[in-house]
């Protein structure tokens, strides 16, 4: 793949910028996200950032974000994103609960949504969801 600079390359840059990222954290995101370049503006990051929005996401924790977890903008929304929100609402979780996630946790997002609902079944059967849902997250199907 060899992206056109003016018309793939330089707009997603110059978008990345826009959103407040630094010089420093948008070469992180560009090098952790190499296949940004073949991405949509308008069709997948744009959405990205504006249900990141609609989710409770205010524009200073966005590039936290962004920063923290580089690969969410390379998440699909209907297949991860939105299933993954849906899936901790009907657990109990409150929009201020999961934007707090998003925040602090946002590779929590990036498990497949069967994979959350499986270990957050089990944690509730414990009574250990809210405290232990990210590092239950982490571990290997053996080890959890």
């Amino acid at each position: 793949f060899n992206p056109d600079v003016e018309r793939a390359v330089k707009p997603v840059l110059k978008w990345l910028s826009s959103l407040g990222l630094s010089d420093l954290q948008v070469q992180k995101v560009v090098s952790s996200q190499s296949t940004i370049f073949r991405s949509s503006l308008d069709k997948y990051l744009k959405p990205i950032v504006q249900w990141l929005a609609a989710v409770g996401i205010g524009d200073d924790q966005l590039v936290k974000v962004i920063a923290r977890h580089q690969p969410l903008l390379g998440y699909s929304l209907e297949a991860k994103l939105k299933p993954t929100v849906q899936a901790l609402r009907d657990q109990g979780f409150g929009e201020a609960e999961i934007t707090r996630m998003l925040v602090s946790s946002p590779s929590l997002f990036g498990y497949s949504p069967k994979r959350l609902m499986q270990r957050m079944t089990v944690l509730a059967a414990q009574g250990r969801l809210a405290r232990s849902l990210g590092s239950a997250m982490a571990l290997t199907d053996a080890n959890f």
